[in-house]
């Protein structure tokens, strides 16, 4: 069986997805572990399928996956189609130190937390990281929920469990999704830090828009969804 599946959405990184993916290979090798890449194009206006296309004929155990434009789409394409005991995704645009990932899995390994995850110390600019403390405060809050890194990917975690998320967010939303049930199920979600690396190349999707719709989401979540999927939890055991 395979011991991993990576899942890694690809939105317009037709210039750095070939260097970034060799290196994510290289370090994943060095964990002596058998494992399948799930490249998820979702929704790119360039040539990045085409690239990807490429890189599934060079690497072995290399998957393309088509999805449409979101970064939960295309985590969740990822997910349905994951085959290793172990799952995890993360962004790929280069600003993962990858010299994490080793401490990942010997984390996991110890069967210790459901969910191993990095938490970012630092972040490209000193908006971003003032944004990213206030938005993980928030949702802390209005959830009433531990305080961790709500974005802060990679993350693993069994694939057997991933069924019990249910992850139906379509966009960045999918990671408060992930941490709200991951809570109501109990789990234990364990951080391990990382700085943040420069970005490689693309444009971030970042803008006030998406905090906007950040906070659109997480109010009509709390208001609409979070109640019924709060009394749905209840009758689950924690694992």
């Amino acid at each position: 069986m395979t011991e991993l599946s990576l899942i890694l959405p690809v939105h317009n990184e037709e210039d750095i997805i070939e260097p970034v993916y060799r290196e994510i290979r290289l370090e994943l090798e060095k964990l002596k572990i058998s494992f399948e890449c799930m490249l998820v194009e979702n929704g790119s206006s360039d040539g990045t399928l085409a690239t990807l296309e490429k890189l599934k004929k060079t690497y072995p155990h290399t998957h393309i996956i088509v999805a449409p434009k979101g970064y939960g789409s295309a985590v969740i394409a990822g997910l349905k189609k994951a085959q290793g005991k172990y799952v995890s995704y993360m962004p790929s645009d280069g600003q993962i130190d990858l010299s994490v990932f080793p401490m990942l899995w010997k984390e996991t390994q110890k069967n210790i937390a459901d969910v191993v995850k990095i938490r970012r110390i630092t972040r490209e600019s000193w908006d971003r990281s003032l944004v990213s403390y206030i938005f993980s405060y928030f949702v802390s809050f209005v959830f009433s929920i531990p305080k961790i890194d709500i974005n802060g990917s990679p993350r693993i975690l069994l694939n057997q469990n991933v069924q019990k998320l249910n992850l139906q967010s379509m966009d960045s939303f999918i990671d408060t999704e992930f941490a709200v049930k991951a809570h109501l199920l109990g789990w234990k979600v364990k951080e391990i830090s990382m700085k943040t690396l420069i970005r490689r190349g693309g444009v971030s999707t970042r803008s006030l828009t998406t905090y906007i719709e950040f906070l659109r989401n997480i109010i009509v979540y709390r208001m609409k969804t979070y109640p019924l999927v709060r009394q749905q939890y209840r009758s689950i055991k924690p694992i």
